[in-house]
């Protein structure tokens, strides 16, 4: 071949490689799947709330003696939050509960391809790790879980040395080793996502016989691994996407949907409000320090926290004491009791909206057909009583706002720099 010849073949290549087209961007949509036998639990929610964060818990049941109210009737209790509340599922040493039942107490769960295994899992906000019920467990820890095997994966690769280790305040936990594996999700491929493979869970995580293990989708400086931390599966695959964001559209009555790439603008009012991220504890957090009841002026939760957290992976909203007293001070009969552990109301009340401050900008309303989390009995009268979902948050120094708050707006998480939460009430 002459030098000519070869120069024009060089060129040719070159060419052909400037003119390929550059990898397509993408979005996708992931259903949630309805637990079977799904059972809101109102006491269990909480406690599992608390133990996810660290919060203390009273060691008198889980009456919360920050509220200016308190327990002024009996109730017969139903028999699942009898269990949850008297102590007659696992409790740790200081008498508190420690929740029983589906992990974060979650209702709805989404499918994902682990080395091409499907998994049914629970999306989390609050947290960054991803790991998996899987083979090396100890028979007695494996339930009646779909287990991952890393032997039936072509893809899988140990991660030498490297362990992880969840745990929460009640002392629940997974734990051991960490690998590498392809991981799907809508379509959406990770070559080389960090799965914790544990080989010791707790209890509490056994017996939710529904979840498979968790997909964490916090900032990844929360992630446990170690010697070295790893990025979430959000994290990895945004250079994928169209735009860096997922979005969780959970509506009342509906199974809802998460959708990883794409603003899906017919699902909500008017424009997003773009609120500012604080990312230093590594949660999708955001200012929120003013609050009104039923349309009233706003108003500043005097030693509150001023702080917020948006957590997928807790059931109830958790906030500053002056918020809940305000609330419940417009709901006759309301009452703090220490016998179910929380705030419980007559079920036929016609509970007031709550507004939160996102931000300095926005006003998220949830509305009070909202605030029925769960039955919880009956009193005397044969009235039936139902549990709050708007409860204390115990004088932590963060408010938590989990699916009651989802239910009332639709939640843009984009991973932009620098990071905003997008809000607005659902279409």
């Amino acid at each position: 071949m002459s030098r000519l010849q070869s120069f024009l073949t060089v060129i040719l290549l070159i060419t052909a490689v400037i003119a390929a087209p550059a990898p397509q961007k993408r979005s996708f949509k992931v259903a949630r799947l309805r637990q079977r036998n799904y059972v809101a639990n109102g006491p269990r929610a909480l406690a599992r709330a608390y133990a996810k964060y660290g919060i203390n818990m009273p060691n008198q049941g889980m009456g919360l003696p920050a509220l200016d109210f308190s327990s002024k009737t009996n109730l017969k209790l139903s028999p699942i939050d009898n269990k949850a509340s008297n102590g007659t599922g696992t409790g740790s040493e200081d008498g508190t509960v420690t929740a029983t039942g589906t992990q974060n107490d979650s209702e709805f769960l989404s499918p994902v391809q682990v080395g091409g295994q499907t998994m049914v899992m629970d999306f989390d906000s609050g947290s960054s790790d991803m790991w998996v019920f899987n083979t090396q467990l100890p028979a007695n820890q494996q339930g009646n879980h779909t287990l991952f095997d890393p032997s039936k994966s072509t893809t899988f690769q140990q991660m030498q040395g490297a362990t992880f280790n969840i745990s929460y305040g009640d002392g629940s936990f997974a734990s051991g080793p960490v690998g590498m594996d392809q991981v799907d999700i809508g379509g959406a491929t990770v070559q080389q996502q960090a799965i914790g493979v544990p080989d010791q869970v707790s209890d509490s995580f056994v017996k939710d016989g529904q979840s498979n293990g968790l997909v964490g989708l916090a900032f990844s400086q929360l992630n446990t691994i170690q010697p070295q931390q790893q990025k979430t599966f959000f994290a990895n695959v945004a250079p994928q996407l169209s735009s860096p964001v997922f979005t969780a559209n959970f509506k009342q009555g509906q199974v809802g949907n998460y959708e990883f790439g794409n603003i899906d603008t017919t699902q909500f009012q008017g424009q997003l409000t773009n609120v500012p991220v604080n990312t230093v504890n590594g949660f999708w957090q955001v200012d929120s320090k003013s609050f009104s009841v039923n349309g009233g002026q706003p108003q500043t939760a005097q030693g509150g926290s001023g702080t917020a957290i948006a957590d997928t992976g807790t059931s109830l909203m958790l906030v500053d004491a002056a918020v809940v007293n305000a609330y419940y001070s417009q709901v006759d009969q309301a009452q703090n009791s220490a016998q179910v552990g929380g705030v419980v109301f007559p079920c036929n009340s016609q509970l007031p909206d709550l507004a939160v401050a996102m931000g300095d900008n926005y006003m998220a309303t949830v509305p009070g057909t909202l605030m029925k989390f769960a039955s919880v009995g009956q009193d005397q009268t044969g009235t039936n009583f139902c549990f709050g979902g708007l409860q204390s948050n115990q004088g932590a120094n963060l408010q938590i706002y989990g699916d009651v708050f989802f239910k009332s707006q639709f939640v843009a998480f984009q991973g932009t720099n620098p990071p905003t939460l997008g809000l607005a009430p659902h279409a």
